[in-house]
């Protein structure tokens, strides 16, 4: 999906879900409270009294309607990070995340194959102070081997229109759509080059005969 689009849907969808919360809750929250590579989030959701990291598979329906225009599949869990254990890297991503407690950080997502590349809806929700947030990356797109870093930060507030932002409390990573592509090895390219370099020869013979 086009960059400035999606940016103008994330916008109109966060708005709708923001009309049901307090503002005094909802402090500064904002797609770029998340960035990846150095652009913020596609798309932000946010409700107060929302757990993502409940239950086995986590809970998406904190952000299942705002995030609903980029696109149509079902959120399957990729990660798990609390204070009782920690990110099990399972699959062809691996995630960090620093430090596993406070208002603000760091993190990265590796693409551990080294032969294919990723593309995915990739939602990074965290819980904090009995409310939670979720960023959507929409159709990120992490080549082999490649790692992409970012940062983190809570605004919101805790309830009762306290200024105090709640400390991390729980991440959990959800992706939708994942598509994985083999990219072809160099020595393919150079047979593919070489091929079409005798179909050019054998062109040019024909046409002097």
């Amino acid at each position: 999906m086009n960059k400035t689009l999606s940016h103008t849907l994330s916008l109109a969808a966060a708005s709708l879900l923001w009309a049901g919360a307090a503002s005094a809750d909802i402090g500064t929250a904002s797609v770029n409270d998340v960035t990846l590579a150095g652009d913020p989030a596609d798309a932000f959701a946010y409700m107060a009294g929302w757990n993502p990291h409940a239950g086995p598979n986590g809970d998406t329906s904190g952000f299942d309607a705002p995030f609903a225009p980029y696109g149509s599949g079902t959120w399957s869990l990729l990660d798990k990070l609390d204070s009782s254990s920690g990110l099990q890297n399972t699959g062809p991503l691996t995630f960090t995340f620093t430090p596993p407690s406070g208002t603000s950080g760091g993190w990265s997502v590796t693409n551990t194959s080294m032969t294919s590349s990723v593309t995915l809806d990739l939602a990074f929700a965290m819980h904090a102070g009995n409310q939670g947030g979720a960023w959507l990356f929409d159709n990120q797109a992490i080549l082999p081997g490649q790692t992409l870093n970012g940062t983190w930060a809570i605004n919101w507030t805790v309830g009762n229109g306290q200024a105090n932002n709640p400390g991390f409390s729980n991440l959990t990573l959800f992706a939708r759509d994942m598509v994985t592509t083999p990219v072809p090895e160099p020595e393919t390219y150079g047979m593919l080059l070489a091929g079409l370099g005798v179909l050019g020869m054998v062109a040019r013979r024909r046409k002097l005969s």
